[in-house]
C-alpha cells in the first residue's frame, strides 16, 4: 500500500493541471478544426491542426499506457520520481503543442480571429507544479 505523502500530492496535483491542459488544447484543436474547416481555403491549416491533435491524442495515450506498465512492487520514492518524468514529458507535449498552434496562428488570419475572439485561460499553476 502506497503511503501518502507531501511529494506523491504534489505529483497527483501536477498530473492533473497538465492533463486538464492537454484536454483544454484537444478542445481547442476540434473547436479551431471545425471553425476552418467551414471555408474550403483554410482546409490546408484544418489538416495541419488534425495531424496536430492525432499526435496529441497518440502521445497521451502512449505515455498513459506506459505510466501504468511501472511496477507495483516499486517503493514511494521510485514511483514518484517516474510520475515526474512522465509528467515532465506531459508538461513538453503542452509546449510542443503550444508552439505548433502559435505558429499556425501566425499563418492563417482565419485562426488567428478565431482563436483571439476566444476567452483563452492561462493556468499560471501549471509552471508553479511542474518546476
Amino acid at each position: 500500500m502506497t503511503t501518502v505523502t507531501y511529494q506523491l500530492l504534489q505529483a497527483e496535483q501536477a498530473w492533473m493541471v497538465v492533463s486538464d491542459q492537454l484536454q483544454q488544447r484537444n478542445s481547442i484543436l476540434s473547436r479551431g478544426i471545425a471553425q476552418l474547416e467551414r471555408n474550403p481555403k483554410e482546409l490546408p491549416m484544418a489538416s495541419r491542426l488534425m495531424i496536430l491533435r492525432y499526435h496529441l491524442r497518440i502521445s497521451l495515450r502512449k505515455l498513459t499506457a506506459e505510466s501504468r506498465k511501472f511496477p507495483q512492487s516499486a517503493d514511494d520514492a521510485q514511483r514518484i520520481h517516474q510520475q515526474w518524468m512522465y509528467i515532465q514529458q506531459l508538461f513538453f507535449l503542452l509546449r510542443q503543442i503550444d508552439a505548433e498552434l502559435n505558429n499556425a496562428k501566425e499563418e492563417s488570419e482565419a485562426l488567428r480571429s478565431w482563436l483571439d475572439s476566444l476567452e483563452t485561460r492561462i493556468y499560471k499553476s501549471a509552471l508553479v507544479h511542474l518546476n
